[in-house]
């Protein structure tokens, strides 16, 4: 996409506190966008190029400077050795700690392909750039492959996170994963490097849930219960704490039903997707896959409208 308004990055980043940069598509490829938390990271600077985004700030609290790299690889073998040559000259001049994390369009070696063309010379030499830049990769858990096209023809690592060995010496035990492939033909890639409880979750009221079964009949008892007369505030503060019990107790049981469903529509994909990484589908495989991947994007809509 080009043209990118805070509207549409703001319901993909889901959060009120937000900043962003982005690499505009080039007609109908490419396109690069990064988002973050201002409290948590201070944006001082950005290096724009067509197949990457580089956003480099301070993380909050510390004296750490930390370069993000979001990477989107050109499919063309040319242009993606350029790529390998361009980060290594921008990550040798710029200080701090380094990740890069995206869509390289390489794999590393034969075992990151299935079903697909391995090409040797072009992983030696993305191996090459990745020492010779001084990167280091977590062990990945959750999926052993991160793409795979609708049609379950082939699998592939592609999509990677690479790390500076001072990164990695300050989080070696953060945690790496490849997450089911359930809106894209991509895995979604999480680093968490620290775990930590933030405690009870706050209350908090959706307007979507107006349209929800069952939500008018729990404020109604609510209300009915305590009669209708006029209330003083500690009667008026007795019944809106009555009423979030009740709300909540409503919304963890209807929640339940809409994440079974879910999970059943997602557990029906990533069967199909473990067997993929062992064997090739069937087409009658392939075409329940695509079908539950439409039916989990239509339950995800419903779900958030």
């Amino acid at each position: 996409m080009s043209n990118l308004d805070p509207v549409l990055v703001g319901r993909y980043w889901g959060q009120a506190d937000m900043e962003w940069d982005f690499v505009d598509a080039i007609g109908r490829s490419g396109g690069i966008v990064s988002t973050w938390d201002p409290g948590i990271f201070s944006k001082q600077d950005v290096i724009k190029n067509e197949s990457f985004l580089v956003v480099t700030g301070r993380i909050a609290g510390s004296n750490i400077t930390l370069n993000v790299v979001n990477v989107y690889a050109s499919c063309d073998v040319v242009r993606r050795r350029e790529l390998w040559d361009e980060l290594k000259r921008t990550k040798g001049n710029s200080e701090g700690l380094w990740i890069m994390i995206g869509d390289f369009n390489e794999v590393r070696e034969e075992v990151d392909r299935m079903i697909s063309r391995f090409d040797s010379h072009g992983a030696m030499i993305f191996n090459s750039f990745i020492a010779e830049a001084g990167l280091l990769e977590y062990q990945m858990g959750g999926y052993k492959y991160t793409y795979m096209p609708d049609d379950g023809s082939s699998l592939s690592k592609i999509d990677r996170l690479l790390v500076c060995d001072d990164f990695m010496c300050r989080w070696p035990t953060a945690k790496f994963e490849a997450l089911s492939r359930h809106l894209s033909d991509h895995s979604p890639l999480v680093l968490t490097c620290v775990s930590r409880d933030f405690g009870p979750i706050p209350f908090r009221f959706y307007n979507s849930w107006l349209e929800t079964n069952g939500i008018d009949e729990v404020v109604r008892n609510v209300m009915e219960g305590n009669g209708i007369r006029e209330k003083n505030m500690k009667e008026l503060a007795y019944i809106l704490k009555k009423l979030k019990e009740e709300i909540k107790k409503w919304r963890k049981e209807s929640k339940a039903i809409e994440d079974k469903e879910i999970a059943e529509t997602m557990k029906g994909v990533e069967d199909i997707e473990r067997a993929a990484e062992n064997r090739r589908l069937t087409t009658s495989e392939k075409e329940k896959r695509i079908k539950r991947k439409v039916e989990n994007k239509r339950t995800r809509k419903e779900k958030v409208a």
